[in-house]
């Protein structure tokens, strides 16, 4: 008998649900042919293959940090690759959190003014004057020195931290914590000289996870690009993954989770 944290029942006898016939047929199909079917060796690599792959190698050396503490990591071996997304990505978030934080911090400054303000003066309205618990040889006789500091510790620190909440509220964690089965393609070991067929999912979600790749598909394809460049633009049709593909095949940085029906079994986890 499971216990009260075992749910294998529920997930054994639950119902799935489809969008229509098609999507029901394809899916049973491609979940049968994913239990069924064993993946095919891959093939033994080529001298040009293996020339393909130390090219490559010399061209990714050069994306690497000139100065690093974990410079081991960058050295040519399976788990660099991984490592090196994971470090983008871990640098998008920061970057996102950082603007977000001086976003925040400027839309904000208008309270915190008001802050520093109210504890220039006490409470009746008179300014605060240095009170001396020792008496020092030489003291700084200036009026407004302490309300002015007053104003500047108050008004900036409420400023940062109402920033702070800010950018931990509007940036989007999923960025950096969308891996919580472990199974996606971008942070594995990268398999050297082997032709690996790239998914839908897969493909929208390094759209969507990495500023780089996004840059470079829609960059020539803006509507600026166009007018002003119109020989080099690219005026091919945008594509929407949700027109030929089922939902849960395309990538969805809100889910935090890279679901596949051929590597994680989500029908099991939903």
């Amino acid at each position: 008998m499971p216990s009260q944290f075992d749910d294998s029942y529920h997930n054994t006898f639950r119902k799935p649900s489809y969008d229509d016939e098609a999507s029901k047929k394809w899916h049973q199909l491609k979940k049968e042919a994913d239990e069924v079917f064993e993946l095919r060796p891959a093939p033994v690599p080529t001298p040009e293959m293996e020339v393909e792959y130390i090219d490559w190698l010399q061209e990714d050396f050069k994306s690497d940090p000139w100065l690093t503490p974990r410079f081991r990591k960058f050295t040519a071996n399976p788990k660099r690759t991984p490592w090196k997304n994971q470090r983008r990505m871990k640098r998008t978030y920061q970057y996102t959190f950082t603007v977000n934080w001086i976003l925040g911090s400027a839309i904000t400054w208008p309270i915190a003014a008001y802050i520093g303000r109210c504890w220039k003066t006490t409470a009746g309205g008179v300014a605060h004057v240095p009170v001396q618990r020792w008496v020092h040889d030489f003291p700084k006789p200036e009026p407004g020195r302490v309300a002015r500091l007053r104003f500047r510790w108050y008004a900036f620190g409420s400023s940062a931290l109402m920033g702070f909440l800010f950018a931990r509220h509007y940036t989007d964690e999923g960025v950096r914590t969308g891996n919580q089965w472990y199974n996606r393609p971008d942070l594995k070991p990268k398999a050297a000289m082997v032709d690996t067929q790239e998914s839908i999912m897969e493909r929208t979600m390094k759209k969507d996870q990495y500023m780089v790749l996004k840059k470079e598909g829609e960059g020539k394809r803006s509507p600026i690009y166009r007018f002003f460049f119109a020989r080099d633009a690219d005026f091919t049709v945008k594509e929407n993954p949700y027109a030929n593909a089922h939902r849960e095949d395309v990538w969805n940085h809100k889910e935090a989770m890279y679901s596949d029906y051929g590597n994680d079994f989500r029908d099991h986890h939903n």
